[in-house]
């Protein structure tokens, strides 16, 4: 009934990797494959020199996060793989330095939070539209850690990575989106790892404090959420954060910076055009959700559906079928969490043709449908 594989790892770092690795082993296969046959070849990139520079930068990660390291250790065991193929999914091609860097490729995604004062029913929503490359849809995995010490947390993941995007049972929630940026800091931590360390903090300021630790590699947008009734946007770049808090009780965030252009970048800055129009779409439904009472979670599910302009630039994206693998981009998959009961409706591909599934953040347990299918 799951959308998606859901992992469940406890215990120490290199057994809980040994378990996420045995567990995930076909999706993480099928990720390497992915990359190292398809996207890395299309981006005029080297997988084996890719390899080979990770494991350069091994030796810094594992002093500022053990732990991380660890469980890459572990993974890479159970998933009968060497160190430097799981440590390069955790960084999909960034650290080498090639000149036309713009052949990586970026996450794309809407994201969105909602606080009580916004929502009809006072209850504190986050979510977002994974925007990336239909190709990775079959290794995307649901990662239930129950870690030895601070508390448990579900996670989406790419298979093989050690965060994403998703929330723990004390509430703290983190979803997150690409900017278009040629910053960058070589020495700084994969977005993998400082996204997995927000998602592990007990609370809410600990977790802004993980998320505006330096250095980070490139810039990524990071909608923070907690149940209480907070949430901020952190445009990031690798040594500084910019931050927008919401207004009339709500946000959302594509992939273009709204708080500044970073002036390293001003002059030359261009933002993507889908971008600008997904943002548009996205607060002008939130504003009319919010005049009619309130915003519901049919009215989000409606947004992250919405298909609203006819040149492929909606909400919810679709590749095309004669899109090569470095081009097809679509809704990978669609979250709408409720931080107020701890529950995560978790969708697969476009969300306008997926069923979302609700799953308990605490235990991981799948509940059932959620309530989100009767909306077309």
């Amino acid at each position: 009934m799951t959308p998606f594989p859901i992992i469940h790892i406890k215990g120490p770092p290199r057994e809980r990797g040994q378990m996420y690795g045995e567990s995930a082993c076909e999706q993480i296969h099928r990720s390497l494959t992915f990359y190292s046959k398809s996207i890395i070849p299309a981006a005029r990139l080297s997988w084996g020199t890719l390899c080979d520079d990770v494991m350069k930068r091994v030796p810094l990660w594992e002093k500022a996060e053990p732990s991380l390291i660890g469980e890459l250790r572990g993974v890479a065991a159970g998933a009968k793989l060497d160190l430097a193929e799981v440590v390069a999914l955790n960084t999909r091609g960034t650290f080498v330095q090639v000149e036309d860097q713009k052949k990586e490729p970026e996450e794309g995604c809407t994201s969105f939070a909602v606080l009580p004062e916004a929502s009809r029913d006072g209850h504190m929503l986050t979510g977002q539209n994974w925007d990336y490359l239909s190709g990775i849809k079959d290794s995307i995995v649901l990662v239930h850690v129950t870690p030895e010490v601070g508390p448990r947390l579900l996670m989406m993941v790419e298979a093989g990575q050690v965060g994403r995007h998703g929330a723990n049972e004390n509430g703290v929630a983190l979803h997150a989106n690409g900017l278009t940026s040629q910053l960058r800091d070589y020495n700084g931590l994969p977005s993998t790892f400082w996204r997995r360390q927000i998602l592990r903090e007990s609370n809410v300021t600990d977790a802004l404090a993980a998320a505006t630790k330096t250095p980070r590699v490139g810039s990524t947008n990071l909608v923070i959420s907690h149940k209480d009734g907070f949430a901020v946007d952190l445009e990031t770049r690798p040594h500084t954060a910019r931050w927008l808090h919401p207004e009339n009780g709500w946000l959302a965030h594509t992939n273009h910076f709204l708080s500044e252009i970073p002036p390293q970048i001003a002059d030359t800055y261009e933002p993507e055009a889908n971008s600008i129009v997904r943002y548009e779409r996205m607060t002008q439904l939130m504003r009319q959700a919010a005049s009619r009472g309130g915003i519901t979670f049919e009215d989000l599910v409606m947004a992250l559906k919405d298909h609203r302009f006819s040149d492929g630039a909606g909400i919810c994206t679709h590749a095309q079928p004669d899109d090569a693998p470095e081009n097809a981009w679509e809704s990978v998959a669609s979250v709408i969490t409720n931080l107020t009961t701890g529950i995560m409706a978790v969708s697969s591909g476009p969300p306008c043709i997926g069923k979302y599934i609700d799953i308990e953040i605490s235990s991981g347990k799948i509940l059932g449908l959620s309530q989100s299918n009767t909306i077309t």
